[in-house]
């Protein structure tokens, strides 16, 4: 009998087993082995002649600490996505508010469809569009010149601005896709209740919907801020050298060749990565606000 048990529970184990192993294995090829490699080229140099050292060192990192020119990019290149968390956050808020209560179901989906295709085109072609908008001979220049709110042209491009107006742009929708989410999920009951109860429409938004919808805007601002950060794209056609970011660093370094430097760069931004989200979590049930568990 006892036998039979374990042959069965033996049996769930190795179907559990061959149900988790294909997505295992491809974690493992496309994600784990190369961030490994990557993690152990930090700890390598180059030589004069750019052949690489494979001894064990630290070099690379005492490059990075020794000049304030990386860390004070990859301080400047928070700033700038924490700009753009906020940024998004104030845009794709309300909208996503005004889409789910007051747009009809039959117009809704077609709204929310018509914000996420842009994000099917390339980032190099919606890049260069705003070097059409915002450009010193662009649209907006233009537009205020023809009306006369301006004397000269505005010199917007390739500044820091530019920079987070462009990122605000791309990330726009990674923002309203999770919070559009959670206020569709709202139960009316409790908002009934609470107008029942006296609470006016702004006391409803902030002690009952703004509560309930806390989950997708943290997992809206996580998926902003972390793709953000380390963006390489935007910055290179929008902020030239006054708007460079901390991809840009590794960027540079990978086309020099010194693969030891870039992979010590972008160890050091993924540290930085999981030490915010170490630090979020501290103060966030995280569980709840990226599964929506209780």
């Amino acid at each position: 009998m006892e036998t039979a048990k374990a042959s069965r529970g033996l049996g769930a184990q190795g179907q559990l087993a061959c149900l988790l192993l294909p997505p295992l294995l491809t974690l493992i090829i496309l994600f784990v082995a190369p961030i490994s490699l990557m993690a152990i080229y930090g700890f390598w140099a180059t030589d004069e002649n750019y052949l690489i050292q494979q001894s064990l060192q630290l070099t690379q990192y005492k490059r990075i600490a020794g000049d304030p020119l990386y860390l004070g990019t990859l301080a400047s290149s928070a700033g700038m996505a924490l700009l753009t968390t906020v940024g998004s956050l104030a845009l794709a808020l309300p909208l996503a508010y005004y889409i789910v209560r007051f747009v009809t179901p039959r117009w809704r989906v077609l709204l929310v469809l018509a914000l996420i295709v842009p994000g099917w085109v390339s980032v190099l072609i919606r890049t260069y569009s705003w070097n059409l908008v915002i450009g010193e001979a662009g649209l907006m220049n233009w537009l205020l010149l023809s009306a006369g709110l301006i004397d000269e042209p505005i010199k917007l491009l390739f500044t820091k601005t530019s920079v987070v107006i462009g990122l605000i742009y791309i990330y726009l929708p990674y923002m309203l896709v999770p919070i559009y989410a959670s206020i569709e999920r709202l139960d009316n009951s409790v908002l009934e209740a609470a107008e029942n109860l006296g609470a006016d429409p702004f006391r409803r938004f902030l002690y009952v919907t703004l509560p309930l919808i806390a989950p997708g805007i943290v997992a809206g601002c996580v998926i902003t801020f972390i793709p953000a950060v380390g963006e390489y794209v935007v910055p290179n056609m929008l902020g030239g050298l006054k708007g460079m970011m901390y991809g840009n660093l590794i960027t540079t370094a990978f086309s020099n060749f010194d693969w030891p430097f870039g992979s010590a760069l972008s160890m050091v931004l993924l540290a930085s990565i999981l030490a915010c989200l170490l630090i979020v979590g501290r103060f966030l049930d995280v569980n709840r606000s990226m599964l929506g568990h209780e």
